[in-house]
């Protein structure tokens, strides 16, 4: 795992001392967060839990309540169905996100001129018209495109015009009363509605429109864990969704931004101050802040997030290559380790919805991602964020600090936290200890937010409480089954112990220190 080079004084001394024959920790501290589409199945969620996925990725577009329940249905039967079969009666937790759609811009339907045209070439440095005149919404040609937004008209000249995620990139030569004249700066085949992005302007209003305010309903009524909220511009109008969903009785759901637009890159402090989590947009902000750009943003949003101890999801079609192939480019593996080493809690694989080999792309990951684990300089890590922890901190913040670094000092394999709400084991996540959390919690909604957090194993207790020191007693224990069941814990490892030292003391308060022993756990 790198052990040298963690522990050395100085940046090109921890660079110098990395090992090529190093072999990484089995264990996979980063989340892996997968796409799924309606129809998905249980036995495609049994296999996303065998390959260690503890996020899904969804959405409600176009489907009615009745199609949105079923799709919840089934990941829930899934995730039950291999609970019971393959964790040995430990419910897994997996966190059920709801991704809503937001104020899009989409182009219209191509004029079909022969039976089996379903794209047309927009050749580069040719001219292309873009209109929002209706006459074109199901006739767009080579010549004219239709957008459903009046927005172009705002643009002046060498504005630019992006279609299909950025493959097709126009640059305006004149503004009409009704339509924009263009250059085709990178050409490409266009098929129908497909996504147009504007840069610099901002789509839609700064409230929920009605489409995503039912979605949020229908979400509320599923019981999903987290929703992410696109098109955030600052605070106030993330303060606004926060509102209307704590009206519709959602408040135990967690809301995270989706920064996926310059505005929001921009004022990101700001953003961070009410949000629960933050998911990274890059193929969207890229097209803003410009692709070649996109890393520093990355870089910037990740490092804000680890400073105020918020959680983050990072999306930038990661191994879109293994759709068809079962060996992904080499940018594509130089990515996502260099997303997993500029601090992200969770990679968004998107592939999983098209690959017919979706365990294969998520094993794929975790391996990377245990790679760009073991390289980063974790004792720099936690002295820079401890170092921003000023006084006054809550007792709760203190403590975990305090277990991060023994951790360190004693090679710790594992550090088990008995907790309610979870707040001890996001502060001990939030230090980023080198080995996993295994936080046991009593609620299946509190255990399924923490999932995102990178480090933590979050392990449901369902077994009634008998008096409190049995209680602890019993929860440690089950949590040092676990450890040894999935190869965490082995005989003679050192583990950390935090609980309460009294009933309604509020926190984990208490630190001890166990070894792993053949039969039970003895004191050290």
């Amino acid at each position: 795992m790198q052990m040298k080079a963690s522990f050395e004084d100085n940046y090109l001394d921890h660079m110098s001392n990395l090992k090529i024959e190093s072999n990484p920790s089995k264990n996979t501290l980063t989340t892996i967060a997968c796409g799924i589409s309606f129809n998905v199945t249980r036995n495609v969620i049994e296999e996303f839990c065998e390959s260690g996925a503890s996020v899904l990725i969804f959405n409600f577009n176009g489907l009615s309540f009745e199609q949105s329940r079923k799709m919840v249905f089934e990941i829930r039967q899934g995730v039950f169905n291999y609970s019971l079969k393959k964790n040995n009666r430990v419910p897994y937790s997996m966190t059920l996100v709801l991704d809503l759609g937001g104020s899009v811009i989409t182009t219209g339907s191509i004029l079909d001129t022969k039976t089996t045209q379903r794209v047309i070439e927009l050749s580069t440095n040719a001219h292309v018209y873009v209109t929002n005149d209706l006459e074109y919404k199901f006739k767009c040609t080579e010549d004219r495109i239709y957008v459903n937004s009046d927005i172009i008209l705002r643009l002046k000249t060498n504005d630019r015009i992006y279609l299909d995620y950025g493959k097709i990139e126009l640059a305006v030569i004149r503004v009409d009363e009704d339509e924009v004249y263009c250059v085709i700066k990178r050409g490409e085949f266009l098929g129908s509605e497909k996504i147009v992005h504007v840069p610099g302007i901002p789509v839609g209003s700064t409230s929920l429109s009605k489409l995503d305010e039912e979605k949020i309903r229908t979400g509320i009524q599923l019981k999903v864990d987290v929703i992410l909220v696109p098109g955030v511009r600052n605070s106030v109008f993330f303060d606004h969704v926060r509102k209307f969903v704590n009206i519709e009785q959602g408040g135990d759901i967690s809301l995270y931004a989706k920064i996926d637009n310059s505005v929001g890159l921009e004022n990101i402090d700001d953003v961070l101050t009410g949000v629960d989590g933050v998911f990274l947009n890059r193929p969207n902000l890229s097209m803003e802040v410009g692709h070649d750009k996109i890393f520093l943003a990355q870089k910037i949003v990740l490092s804000k997030c680890n400073l105020a101890g918020k959680p983050t999801i990072t999306y930038g079609e990661y191994l879109n290559s293994m759709e068809v192939s079962t060996v992904p480019t080499t940018a594509e593996v130089n990515d996502l380790i260099n997303t997993v080493m500029d601090g992200t809690d969770c990679i968004y694989l998107d592939v999983t919805m098209r690959s017919s080999n979706k365990l294969h792309c998520i094993q794929y990951a975790s391996s990377l991602c245990r790679q760009g684990e073991a390289t980063i300089w974790e004792q720099q890590l936690f002295t820079e964020l401890n170092k921003k922890s000023k006084p006054k901190i809550e007792p709760a913040h203190a403590v975990s600090i305090g277990c991060v670094e023994v951790s360190f000092k004693c090679h710790a394999a594992a550090i088990i936290v008995i907790t309610t709400s979870g707040l001890s084991a996001r502060f001990i996540a939030r230090y980023r200890p080198r080995c996993p959390v295994l936080a046991i919690v009593s609620h299946g909604k509190s255990a399924r937010k923490l999932s995102v957090w990178r480090n933590v194993i979050a392990l449901q207790y369902i077994d009634p409480i008998e008096n409190v020191w049995k209680d602890i007693e019993n929860r440690t224990r089950f949590a040092m089954d676990f450890g040894k069941r999935k190869g965490i814990l082995h005989q003679g490892d050192l583990v950390l112990h935090m609980s309460c030292s009294k009933q309604n003391v509020g926190f984990a308060n208490t630190m001890s220190v166990f070894y792993v022993s053949a039969g039970d756990f003895v004191n050290a």
